[in-house]
This record gives C-alpha cells, sequence and structure tokens, in this order.
C-alpha cells in the first residue's frame, strides 16, 4: 500500500511539475531554462509534502526530512541518467526505450531511500511529552510519603572550575529534598574522580570535610566517562541512585520528579531533552543522525538521553551482572527491562570550564554504542560483498561486449584496473570493520578490571 500511494505522488507530482512548467512559459512569459527550474522545484516541494504527511506519515523535522528527500532524489536522478545512457549507447535502444528502462532505478531508489533513509520511522523508546506529562498525572494519585535514601554519582574530570557551584547547588537540593520529606537524612553526593589533572581531588577531599553531603570516589588514573560512571553506580550505597554530570547543564530540578515517578512505582526513570536548542547546528545534526542510525540497525536506546537517570537498588543490582568491558550504558540500561519512564527538562549552557567530549571523543562513544550492540556492520559486508561480485560480474560482461562487438576497447584496461581498485577498496573497509569487532573481543577475553579505585573520601 505504502509503494501504490508513491506511485501515486510520483504522478501528481509528474503533473504539477509539467502543470507549472508550461504555465511559467505561456502565461508568465518566462524562460525554458527558468520555467523548468520552477517547475521542478515546485514539484519537488509537493511530492515531498505528499509522501510526508500521507506516504510515510513520517514525524521528523521538516528541514532534516527535506534535506535528506534531496539526496535521495540526486542519487535517484544519477541512476536513471546512468541507465538511459548505458542503454542508449551500449544496446542502441532508442530514446523512448531508455528513458522507460531509467525509471526502474528511478523508482526503486526513490522509494526505498525515501523510506528508509528520508522518511525512516524514528526507533527505540521515545513517548511524546504529552503522553509523558498525561501519565505522570496519573501516577500522582499513587505517590506515598515514605523517605528515600538517594545516592547522586557526579562523575568528574578535570572540573576544578566549575566543582564549588556544582556542589552548592546539589547541596542546597539534597536539603530541600529533605526538608519536604522526600530522601533521607543519609542521603549524599558521590564525586568520582576519574583521573584529573587539575586540582578536582583536592577540592572534593576539602569539601567532604565541611560539607556533610560530600563522598569521594578516587579512580587509581582516568579511564573515560562511562567507567567512571559505572565505579560509582557499583560503589554507592543508597536506595535510588540518580547519575548526573557534573557541568550543571541538566536540569537538577527534574531530581525531584524522578523521586515521585520511583515513589509511583517506576525503577527507571529517564532524563530526556526536550529539545537541543542550545546545540550548535552540526551537534545537532550529528546527534539526531546518530539515533536514527542506532535505530536502524536494531539498538535499543532511549532518544536525546545522555547518563542522566534514576535507577533503583535492584536495577543497580541487575547492572552488577554485565560484565563487559566495552562500555556503553546508554544502551545497557534499557536492557535491564524493569518498569521506567521519562522526564523531560531543558538543558541548559555549561556553567564553567570545557567539554569533556570534544568531536574525538563523541565518535568514539558513538562508535562504541554501534558496535557494542548492533551485528548491522557485519551483516552490511556480506551484503556489500554480495553487491560488490553482482556489480564486478555485470562489468565483465559489459567488457566482453566492447571487446567482441565493438572497436572502442583498450587491451588490458579493464581486466587490470577495475578489480584492483574496486575490490582493494571494498576489501580494506570489510577488514577495518571486522577488525573493530576483534578488537573487542580481544579487550573481553582479557577479563581486566573496568576500574579501580584508589582512595575514598567521606563515610562510604
Amino acid at each position: 500500500m505504502t509503494l501504490i500511494r508513491y506511485l501515486l505522488v510520483g504522478i501528481v507530482n509528474t503533473l504539477v511539475g509539467l502543470g507549472t512548467i508550461y504555465l511559467a512559459m505561456y502565461f508568465l512569459q518566462m524562460g525554458v531554462a527558468s520555467s523548468n527550474a520552477f517547475g521542478y522545484l515546485i514539484g519537488i516541494m509537493v511530492s515531498f509534502a505528499l509522501n510526508k504527511k500521507w506516504t510515510f506519515k513520517s514525524q521528523d523535522h521538516p528541514v532534516y526530512s527535506f534535506l535528506r528527500y534531496l539526496l535521495v532524489l540526486l542519487v535517484a536522478y544519477v541512476a536513471n541518467l546512468e541507465t538511459v545512457l548505458f542503454a542508449n549507447s551500449h544496446f542502441e535502444l532508442n530514446a523512448y526505450l531508455s528513458q522507460a528502462l531509467g525509471i526502474i532505478p528511478y523508482t526503486a531508489i526513490g522509494f526505498m531511500g525515501s523510506r528508509y533513509f528520508a522518511f525512516r520511522e524514528r526507533r527505540g523508546i521515545q513517548p511524546t511529552l504529552e503522553q509523558a506529562n498525561k501519565s505522570r498525572t496519573v501516577k500522582k494519585a499513587s505517590l506515598t510519603t515514605r523517605m528515600t535514601e538517594l545516592s547522586i554519582v557526579v562523575p568528574c574530570y578535570n572540573e576544578e572550575a566549575v566543582l564549588p557551584e556544582t556542589v552548592q547547588r546539589l547541596t542546597e537540593l539534597l536539603q530541600y529534598l529533605i526538608n519536604k520529606g522526600k530522601v533521607t537524612l543519609d542521603s549524599c553526593v558521590y564525586y568520582v574522580d576519574d583521573g584529573s589533572r587539575d586540582g578536582t581531588w583536592s577540592l572534593i577531599e576539602t569539601l567532604s570535610k565541611t560539607n556533610s553531603f560530600v563522598r569521594g570516589i578516587k579512580l587509581s588514573r582516568n579511564l573515560g566517562h562511562q567507567n567512571a560512571l559505572l565505579a560509582g553506580l557499583l560503589t554507592v550505597k543508597g536506595e535510588v541512585v540518580i547519575s548526573v554530570d557534573a557541568d550543571l547543564q541538566d536540569d537538577l530540578a527534574a531530581i525531584e520528579e524522578m523521586l515521585d515517578d520511583y515513589a509511583a512505582g517506576y525503577d527507571i526513570v529517564y532524563g530526556v531533552r526536550s529539545s537541543r536548542k542550545t546545540d550548535t547546528f552540526f551537534k545537532n545534526f550529528t546527534a539526531i543522525a546518530y539515533y536514527r542510525l542506532l535505530g536502524i540497525m536494531g539498538v535499543e536506546i532511549i532518544y536525546n538521553h545522555a547518563d542522566y537517570r534514576l535507577m533503583s537498588r535492584r536495577v543497580i543490582d541487575a547492572l552488577r551482572e554485565f560484565g563487559e568491558v566495552n562500555l556503553f550504558l546508554r544502551g545497557i540500561i534499557p536492557q535491564l527491562g524493569f518498569s521506567n519512564t521519562i522526564v523531560y527538562y531543558e538543558r541548559a549552557d555549561r556553567f564553567a570550564g570545557e567539554s569533556k567530549y570534544p568531536l574525538k571523543k563523541m565518535l568514539s562513544l558513538a562508535w562504541q554504542g554501534i558496535t557494542s550492540f548492533s551485528n548491522v556492520p557485519l551483516k552490511f559486508i556480506t551484503g556489500l560483498g554480495l553487491l560488490v561480485s553482482l556489480i564486478s560480474f555485470a562489468v565483465t560482461i559489459w567488457a566482453i561486449w566492447i571487446k567482441l562487438f565493438t572497436e572502442l576497447a583498450i587491451p588490458g584496461w579493464a581486466s587490470t584496473v577495475l578489480p584492483i581498485y574496486f575490490l582493494g577498496g571494498i576489501q580494506l573497509l570489510c577488514l577495518g570493520i571486522i577488525g573493530e569487532y576483534l578488537a573487542k573481543i580481544y579487550m573481553e577475553t582479557k577479563r581486566r578490571p573496568r576500574y579501580i579505585i584508589e582512595k575514598t573520601t567521606g563515610n562510604l
């Protein structure tokens, strides 16, 4: 049914485009080139709107969908043009038959590209803001007044500039929750120093002597954000554990909502950004593309969620059973199961200091998420090998045709250049992907500890 709707939209697109061209030429007195450009533009916009709302019923952002749709049309048009030229020059088909043959790859690429790239469905757990608010309203009736022992885990790496403000705000928050009777007096915040090179640990030690809410965990060296976070989660006590970054970009007011949801019976509460207004265009575009890519590869992940979440004690105990070295907690936590919900919040700008996730680390984390939870790249290699074999077979037939039935053949060119460059590049790509998986297997088989705690401060 979707294909039929797509074909109908294609007919409408053609009629609208041709009608616009003739209208521009004969009534608006525009030139041939201008009329065609205007007609194609109107036709593309009409087909985009119909395909988005009617054919595929996409909920994606229209700007990003439109850019992907233009890319799909470009690839489809190139395939159409190549098919027409090939059929006309090598099989000597007339122009009409060549054009008819070119419609096949154009339609196939256009449909598949639109369905799985331009207007693909969003995968993973992603209830709407209205649904989450409605669910939270229903749950309010079941809230209890029982006080909860809360532990907040804050991974820190070179956070000397922002840490005093972070400690102050989290201390005020805990005192507020204690006064409201939601958390117990022994609730506290655990700052996990991930081998910082500045005065972060010295500051944590000093604050722990004057602030009863401050606890410190120092790792023996820098092991990365995910390992530092895991060290805190598996070390601290408490009925409920909430993880939050030290940069104060996550809205701390959402913690009270998380506790309300826990009281209503949820074991996991995800903190999810309601928008990405604070991000640059590049970061926003790459983040959305990354979530889409993970969804296509079958990785269950919470859209627009980082590591701001609440977990009950039994969730922490279940997480303890996962012994993998290649950590990607955003993919592991949804696999635990348990009842879960979402709290939406506005993400602020970083209070002070520099981001600890530059482009290199972001790409590393993205690749970690893909290769740790999906075997699609390996399956992609199989499909790519099959496709290359078919293309190589087709090129071989074409080279034989040129050699036997024309005088255009250059001796030795096709049989030497094409296989070397084409297959050589594909083999290197496949070996690289396989090597990534072998490297992960190598690291897992060593069973090295994921973190080593050098010392602690405060009463753990």
